[in-house]
């Protein structure tokens, strides 16, 4: 018996191993398979991932143009109001210069907004500090009193002048009510708040780029003011005399400098919009012909209302 057990053992025990040997070295299907999918869950990830960047690129470069163009031209049509801040006499008997209106007035201004902060504020608020380093202004006053006694030629101011006042010299009155031209020169400087509320609003692309701007500005202004000779206005009635040449040959020219201030709002969309501002300047004004009208200075308020067309410019 033990025989018969001894030889079934020794045949089944190569046949076992070599079945076991043939196990071992079978190929996985199932491996393979896994290993198909691994490769196909790899590469459909690669795609979204870069699909992902993409969009994320896409939509960084989108606010970055929405929140650029941070350079300014604006074209502005003017009115102004030549206000003395003291008694300013005409000449004309004791008629004090009241206020003086343009009837046209236009200016050019460009400058830049520097951020003050690198992000905007939850993608809708931004704060900036402006430079307008350009401020063109100019304007025309009409002749006031229609042309009538506009000043008088005849009419004369004295005061003493020189060490302790020992001088008395007379000078001529200054023609304010004559036409007049004005040129200005200024630069600004100050805050301004910059408001996008629509750019939380998905596929509306477009109201992205609708910004409202508020801004407070400082600055120093020079200006000209050229009066233009008129004959015809003079009350003089002797017209050879002395003082009637005099005045129709002299300039009657004035400048003029002083702090000014300003406060505007803008409506933009991308690179074009619309805006109003209104400012204050406090002028000093001195004759250039001081040997005829002397050397006092006349101090004066202008204000100016402005509404202008604004080009956003740059990146």
């Amino acid at each position: 018996m033990k025989r018969k057990q001894l030889t079934l053992a020794a045949v089944l025990f190569p046949i076992l191993a070599f079945s076991q040997t043939i196990t071992e070295n079978a190929p996985t299907v199932v491996s393979e398979q896994g290993k198909d999918t691994a490769e196909f869950v790899s590469i459909a990830d690669i795609i979204k991932e870069k699909e992902e960047t993409s969009s994320r690129g896409n939509v960084i470069k989108h606010f970055d143009n929405v929140w650029g163009r941070r350079s300014y031209l604006n074209i502005s049509y003017n009115k102004s109001t030549l206000s003395p801040k003291e008694d300013t006499r005409t000449g004309i008997g004791n008629a004090l210069v009241g206020d003086i209106k343009s009837n046209i007035g236009v200016s050019l201004q460009y400058g830049k907004s520097f951020r003050l902060h690198k992000k905007p504020i939850a993608n809708v608020l931004q704060f900036y500090l402006d430079y307008t380093g350009i401020d063109l202004s100019f304007n025309h006053y009409k002749i006031g009193n229609e042309g009538i006694n506009v000043f008088n030629s005849a009419a004369k101011y004295e005061v003493r002048e020189g060490r302790n006042g020992t001088t008395l010299n007379s000078y001529y009155y200054i023609p304010w009510n004559l036409e007049k031209y004005e040129g200005s020169y200024g630069m600004t400087l100050g805050p301004s708040i910059t408001v996008a509320p629509f750019t939380h609003i998905n596929n509306k692309n477009g109201l992205h780029f609708l910004k409202l701007n508020m801004y407070f500005h400082i600055g120093y202004q020079a200006s000209i003011l050229w009066m233009v000779g008129n004959d015809d206005a003079d009350m003089n009635p002797d017209d050879n005399s002395a003082d009637f040449k005099e005045i129709s040959e002299t300039l009657k020219m004035n400048w003029g400098h002083g702090l000014l201030t300003s406060f505007g709002l803008s409506l933009t969309w991308k690179a074009i919009g619309i805006g109003y501002e209104h400012r204050v300047a406090q002028n000093k004004w001195k004759p250039a012909s001081t040997t005829e009208f002397g050397s006092d200075t006349y101090k004066f308020k202008t204000v100016t209302d402005r509404i202008y067309l604004s080009f956003r410019l740059g990146k």
